[in-house]
């Protein structure tokens, strides 16, 4: 491993790919410059004249063919395929990459003999070359199409070459046809038609609002890309534009949360202990570098996908683990139509066969594998209204199948049989090819083997279910430990009789017999019945668990829980402060509540969450969440139905921004306009704001409350009817038709409406429509943060709103791109010196460095750059405790730079290189003054006047610290030093001449002040100039184009949650009838535990129980839709 990094070093950078044959008889238009061994360093070549080479760009540009004009190839033998193993923009590159093979790879080559394995060994070596030094850029794309497209990419726009490409696609714009790329962060059009180029390069981050739109009014071919600062871009003619438009809408997702999150602040679930922080920081820190360095030290990097098939499968995997509520981290692996059979339990009880069916199934449908469960959904769904659910939805998780056996139906029919830790046995007969069966068998055996150190914990954890407490008999686990919530000791809110939670406990019974329970429970319309006939309290945590997925998380993290609270038991934060203030309001009417048992169980839970999610931390109107889970469920069930909720279910809602709330509000919005058009053209003629009054409430509450709203005027009665409609939702009254009536509740009735009425507001829907309004709501949002991070800084300086607006973007610009590229899991509102070198590279030319070669000019060059930067950061951050730099340092550190006069900016330098403060400059700060004036004079102006300045700047240095002491200079010494200075052999190039600077002044002791400082800089017009206006004219703080994004209004939020709170306190007021009895915690914890057998019990109580179950289920009998 050592030799081949000393064989790598120095190699340039950029210009080596993996090894690609190439026919030279069929590119006719490459000229071969040098030919030595078996390489050949060629050139591109145009024949003709100015009309015939505009011609042959053009068809190159059509077909997408353009390439580099150098490259290298290698040749086992006159007449064969040639490999391309290096290609170069620039001459000066490709010679680079020409010098190293004949410096480290020719002679090498002269001790193998065979042609073959000539080729063998090149084609290895750059392999290895390319998987060192190309780590984590396209040129270890698995896909030779995508190399040379994202070399076109970065070639045509000057990207970075860490940029990751996705794809490019055929289309036109402004009326010119072209390519248009598409990048991680970028999206790009090229165009060369007979000599006229078209370029257009925009941020993703950008884009504001992307439609589809059609071309002439006819053909669906367009699409219009609108950004934040309402620039529109056209793009027609693509004849895959849905498959743009969904790339796009995902990308822009992506960027759109990046840029929300490097904008977000600090975190407030942070520990406010410094030192603790930044040991936890430095830990997270050193295990990514330990696993960075392990995988650069691997001796063969793995080529990669292209990352746009990377995107696809985030996009299918996201899908899948939605499809059946799985942890994020699971991707799909397999997937094949299959016929799923199970039979009827042997062991169930004989009564309401009527309420709960046997669980027989027989169902054609997909059965897909991730790496830890095994998932079924049916082809078959539920009558309408209910036509988009499955009949059949199932998930095992693989630890907990407990036996697997083959199963063959035929010639050309194969499958599994598994039984799960329940005993219960579940077929799976494969519809596909006899290999593609055999495929999947083995990987299911494979990922089995990889659960085994799983299974020893399903035992315990089972133990933690409430469902395996119904059934005692069986000795699968021990059940003598109780575990469940609050309300084992304090009561539940409803009566358990009034709510006959016994019958409905049975009935629950009986589906676990027929269809499995908690980790291994299959899902079938019965489960959907069930649930809308109400849940018994003993279940209802469990039941919750498990539909939101939770229960597979807890599983997973077993333990994580008690490790976090332990961690941060003595630690403090913003959060833990909010937390202790909210927990004496989260529903004060409960006893639980009112004893510190319960307060500690709350506080605990949402402590772990904050700790847990620093970057969210605590967030009003939790608590009243967590307070109500806990009634139901024990702490750590709590918290993971908590993660569940507030990352999945509702992201975005628990956050300062609100973007998740703001966001469902136009979706909710336009499935108004979509479901009842006569409502919303009322709502709109009546300028009824759904914004305003309507966060809270659902598309069925407007369905019940429709002839009232239609007769409202405005805003006030759209209010009093729902005020009125939430005082009397627990009251019951007659609902049918005909002699058929039922009495229900408003609540019920809400229900039933829902599930009857908009059963057709699938989640696929929900979720297309708030990708396609996403980008808009993120635009307001980061609009009003921007405007709120300005209006609170303490000094803007001499700037204006709008000068500080375009700081503010490179500020926020430089660390999006910062946080992605690193992969943070904690966004950073504060820049280190290598953010703010790319905050200063976005604005100056000089800050941006060349890539490191064995080039000795521009290692100084960026050696030289490295230091001028890091001390105009030290200065930027001289009072920063954590020596980082906000956004208030980099106002006040820029308008030192961009609005002084030419004596401030002589102070400024001064101070840039008077490290110790004692207002003094030594020889060593003269010697790195005059390089780094050497080396940005050279850039701004050229070579020869830099270096004039500098000779200047050393010469008369000296001479005024000899005037200082009370010396007289010594003329011979002067002339001496200022031949020493001279141009000379030695110091023509940039590396040379600062060698030169660096011995200048080695045997002498030189001290000035500022005020000799001055003199000096005022001796030579070039110094005087740079420091009057050339230095601050270097920094092009460009102004965008003019910001009208109309902000969505911190107003909304206030006046939305002032209705909101005093809605909520007129309910209440309204509700205080003699509330519910609290059902006896004595009661249920002694409730009967016995197994349900019919021997046991007699004949007259089976049948009054049977009596009981029906009359609940006619009661409820409009539930079964």
């Amino acid at each position: 491993m050592t030799e081949f990094h000393a064989f790598t070093a120095g190699i340039p950078q950029n210009v080596f790919t993996l090894p690609t044959p190439t026919d030279i008889t069929l590119t006719p238009f490459w000229t071969t410059i040098l030919q030595k061994d078996n390489f050949l360093l060629q050139k591109s070549s145009s024949p003709g004249n100015h009309l015939f080479r505009n011609l042959v760009s053009t068809i190159a540009n059509v077909f997408d063919t353009k390439l580099p004009p150098f490259r290298i190839l290698f040749q086992r033998e006159v007449n064969t395929m040639c490999l391309q193993i290096a290609v170069g923009e620039t001459e000066k590159a490709i010679d680079a990459a020409w010098f190293w093979i004949e410096k480290n790879m020719m002679p090498e080559m002269e001790t193998i003999d065979h042609p073959l394995e000539k080729e063998r060994w090149v084609s290895e070596k750059i392999n290895m070359i390319v998987t060192e030094i190309e780590s984590g850029t396209d040129e270890l794309s698995s896909d030779e199409n995508v190399r040379n497209a994202s070399r076109t990419f970065r070639q045509i726009f000057d990207i970075p070459h860490s940029e990751r490409f996705v794809s490019y696609y055929s289309g036109a714009y402004k009326s010119r046809q072209g390519w248009l790329y598409i990048s991680e962060n970028y999206i790009g059009f090229h165009s060369f038609l007979l000599g006229v180029e078209t370029k257009e390069l925009i941020e993703l981050k950008e884009i504001q609002e992307i439609k589809k739109e059609k071309s002439k009014g006819i053909f669906d071919d367009s699409l219009r890309l609108i950004t934040k600062y309402k620039q529109e871009y056209y793009l027609s003619n693509m004849f895959k534009r849905d498959e743009v438009y969904d790339l796009l809408v995902q990308l822009t997702g992506q960027a759109m949360q990046r840029w929300l999150k490097s904008a977000g602040g600090d975190a407030p679930g942070q520990s406010t202990d410094a030192a603790f922080t930044a040991a936890e920081l430095s830990s997270k820190r050193s295990m990514q570098e330990i696993h960075r360095l392990a995988e650069s030290r691997s001796p063969h990097h793995q080529l990669v996908s292209p990352l746009k098939q990377d995107l696809a499968a985030q996009k299918r995997n996201n899908a899948y683990c939605a499809r059946f509520r799985l942890p994020a981290d699971q991707y799909l692996i397999s997937g094949l139509e299959a016929t799923y059979s199970k039979d009827a339990s042997n062991d169930r009880d004989p009564h309401f066969l009527s309420q709960v069916p046997p669980g027989v199934v027989h169902l054609i449908g997909r059965v897909y594998l991730s790496q830890t469960f095994l998932t079924f959904e049916s082809e078959d769904r539920l009558p309408a209204p209910q036509h988009n659910l499955p009949v059949c939805k199932a998930v095992f998780p693989l630890y907990t199948i407990k036996r697997v056996e083959r199963l063959n139906k035929g010639a050309y029919t194969s499958g599994v049989a598994i039984t799960t830790w329940h005993k219960m046995e579940h077929d799976f007969f494969l519809h596909a090819e006899k290999n593609a069966c055999e495929q999947f068998c083995e990987t299911l055996k494979e990922l089995l083997l990889k659960q085994i150190p799983l299974f020893k914990k399903v035992k315990p954890f089972m133990a933690t279910c409430e469902s395996e407490q119904i059934f005692q008999a069986d000795n699968l686990i021990d059940t003598k430990v109780h575990i469940g919530g609050l309300g084992l000791e304090f009561g539940y809110p409803e009566n358990s009789k009034k709510s006959k939670d016994k019958s409905k406990t049975k009935l629950w019974k009986l589906y676990f017999q027929e269809n499995g329970r908690n980790l291994t429970m299959v899902k079938l319309p019965t489960f959907g019945k069930l649930v809308r006939v109400g849940l018994p309290n003993s279940l209802r945590g469990e039941i919750w668990e498990l539909s939101s997925g939770a229960m597979y998380l807890r599983f997973a993290n077993q333990g994580l829980y008690q490790e976090i609270l332990d961690k941060y038991k003595e630690q403090k934060s913003t959060s833990t402060e909010e937390i202790e203030k909210d927990l004496n309001r989260s529903l004060p009417e409960y006893p639980g509540y009112q004893s510190p048992d319960g307060i500690n169980r709350l506080r605990r839970v949402l402590t772990a969450y904050a700790w847990n999610n620093p970057e969210l931390g605590y967030c009003q109107a939790m608590n009243i969440v967590v307070s109500a889970l806990l009634i139901y469920t024990t702490e750590e069930q709590a918290f993971w139905i908590l993660h569940i909720l507030v990352d999945r279910f509702f992201p975005g809602y628990y956050s300062t921004n609100m973007y998740g709330a703001l966001l469902d509000q136009i979706t909710f919005e336009q499935l108004v306009e979509k479901t009842m058009p006569i409502l919303w053209n009322h709502f709109k003629r009546t300028n009824v704001e759904l914004s305003v009054a309507c966060l809270p409430w659902f598309l069925t509450i407007l369905k019940v409350n429709g002839e009232e709203l239609l007769e409202t005027r405005d805003d006030g009665g759209f209010l009093d009817i729902f005020k009125a409609f939430f005082q009397y939702i627990g009251q019951k009254e007659e609902v049918g038709n005909g002699d058929q009536h039922t009495k229900i509740t408003k609540f019920n009735e809400v229900m039933l409406t829902a599930y009857r009425e908009f059963s057709l507001v699938t989640n696929e829907m929900i979720l297309e429509l708030r990708s396609q309004n996403q980008l808009k709501v993120g635009a307001g949002i980061e609009s009003f943060t921007k405007r709120t991070v300005i209006r609170n800084l303490k000094d803007t300086a001499m700037f204006s709103k709008e000068d500080v607006a375009i700081l503010y973007d490179k500020y926020f610009g430089a660390l999006y791109y910062a946080n992605h590229e690193a992969s943070n899991t904690q966004s950073e509102s504060k820049m280190n010196k290598e953010v703010f070198q790319s905050m200063l590279s976005s604005m100056t030319a000089w800050a941006k460095m060349k890539h490191s070669t064995d080039n000795a000019d521009i290692n100084a060059a960026n050696n030289v750059c490295s230091n001028f930067i890091d001390r105009i950061y030290t200065l930027f951050t001289e009072n920063s405790a954590d020596k980082l730099l906000d956004f208030q340092m980099v106002i006040l550190g820029m308008n030192e730079i961009l609005h002084g006069d030419i004596m401030s900016h002589m102070d400024w330098f001064f101070n840039l290189y008077d490290k110790d403060r004692d207002g003094i400059l030594r020889s060593q700060d003269i010697i790195d003054m005059s390089k780094e004036l050497y080396w940005l004079l050279s850039i701004l102006k050229d070579t020869d006047i830099a270096w004039d300045a500098v000779t200047s700047l050393v010469i008369h240095s000296c001479e005024q610290s000899d005037l200082a002491k009370g010396d007289q200079p010594d003329e011979t010494t002067l002339k001496h030093r200022l031949a020493d200075l001279t141009m000379t052999a030695d110091g023509i190039s940039f590396y040379g001449r600062i060698k030169q600077l660096e011995n200048s002044m080695l045997a002498d002791v030189v001290d000035i002040t500022l005020p000799s400082f001055r003199m000096v800089v005022l001796t030579n017009e070039s110094l005087e100039m740079l420091f009057d206006h050339g230095f601050a004219n270097s920094f092009k703080v460009v102004k965008s184009a003019s910001d009208r994004q109309k902000s969505l209004g911190r107003e909304v939020f206030e006046n939305l949650f002032a209705d909101g709170q005093k809605l909520a306190e007129d309910v209440p007021a309204a509700q205080q009838n003699p509330s519910p009895t609290l059902s006896s915690p004595t009661n249920h914890t002694t409730r009967n535990r016995s197994s349900s057998s019919a021997s046991t019990v007699s004949t007259d109580k089976k049948a009054k129980e049977e009596a009981e179950v029906d009359t609940l289920m006619d009661e409820w009998d409009h539930f079964d839709i």
